[in-house]
């Protein structure tokens, strides 16, 4: 298939590990059939300020964005780029755990560029740029995996310990 011929032409390293080709640290070639290839690209610029990653959930359909089943990207502190692929919807959809009861919905074209900062009781995602748009996640935010910050781990508070509600869920 068209899918399987794409991967086979990422690169190959002498030790037979595969590596993707295309961007930097939180680059992604995900296929599943014809309608999931992507001639055009996003580049998310994700600068992170807290001394621990940061998880990112990108949808995979951007048209119809879910955090279910999404792509994760852990960002490392600093400054590091996320490419995402799109066929008709241009900004990517990005789902971000906030704090244990809630999340973020960052719709970012390319070249847009969002901060990540340590919160008392979880993050915070922030922009100066006119053309993201951060919205609060209406579904349930246990169903979004996110890495404890410092500050919550002073508090003894861990994203693993609220579950999904089955009420809630977004697919």
């Amino acid at each position: 298939s068209f899918c399987d011929q794409t991967q086979k032409r990422r690169t190959k390293r002498p030790s037979g590990v595969t590596e993707a080709t295309m961007g930097l640290s939180g680059s992604h070639l995900h296929c599943e059939n014809v309608r999931d290839v992507s001639p055009f690209q996003t580049e998310i610029i994700v600068t992170n300020h807290m001394q621990t990653p940061v998880v990112i959930i990108e949808a995979k359909q951007h048209g119809n964005a879910s955090p279910i089943g999404g792509i994760p990207h852990s960002v490392p502190p600093g400054e590091h780029a996320i490419m995402s692929g799109y066929l008709k919807e241009p900004r990517a959809t990005l789902f971000i755990r906030t704090g244990l009861h809630e999340a973020k919905t960052v719709l970012v074209p390319n070249l847009g560029r969002i901060s990540i900062l340590a919160a008392p009781h979880g993050l915070k995602v922030e922009t100066v740029d006119e053309k993201v748009s951060i919205e609060d996640y209406e579904g349930d935010a246990a169903v979004i995996k996110g890495a404890d910050t410092i500050p919550m781990l002073l508090h003894n508070e861990h994203f693993k310990d609220v579950s999904p509600s089955p009420s809630k869920i977004q697919a």
